[in-house]
């Protein structure tokens, strides 16, 4: 399956809409671990790149509920912000999906009153 730029072997993957959040957390503690793992990085290492504590570190990779802030600091501190380009892509709009909505939603006209059914008042003739 082609996906964000490459290819990704879906064989393995976990039901993300089936998954209870418990096993969500878990598979994104395993995911930090393998890259930490992969960069030869050791939870201390990483906690002092991070500036997270290696026991939080610790409780990630186990299953732990991170801050959203924590996980961007070890992301960042493992180089894989990468990992969040889904969050920050802009949707873009299918040209026929758009047309048949402006057919089926046609914008309102303002109304305006045609120019020659407003009266003029009469100009008071001059004495001179």
């Amino acid at each position: 399956m082609y996906f964000c730029g490459g290819f990704i072997d879906i064989s393995n993957m976990i039901d993300l809409y089936l998954a209870s959040d418990k096993v969500l957390l878990k598979e994104i503690g395993q995911k930090i671990k393998r890259l930490r793992v992969a960069a030869n990085v050791s939870q201390k290492a990483l906690a002092e790149r991070s500036g997270v504590s290696a026991f939080s570190i610790s409780q990630i990779e186990n299953g732990s509920n991170p801050s959203l802030l924590t996980l961007l600091m070890i992301l960042r501190a493992l180089n894989a912000l990468n990992m969040l380009y889904l969050f920050f892509e802009e949707e873009q709009l299918d040209p026929i999906a758009m047309a048949d909505y402006l057919k089926s939603h046609p914008q309102p006209k303002r109304a305006s009153s045609s120019k020659s059914s407003i009266v003029q008042p009469s100009k008071p003739e001059s004495e001179w």
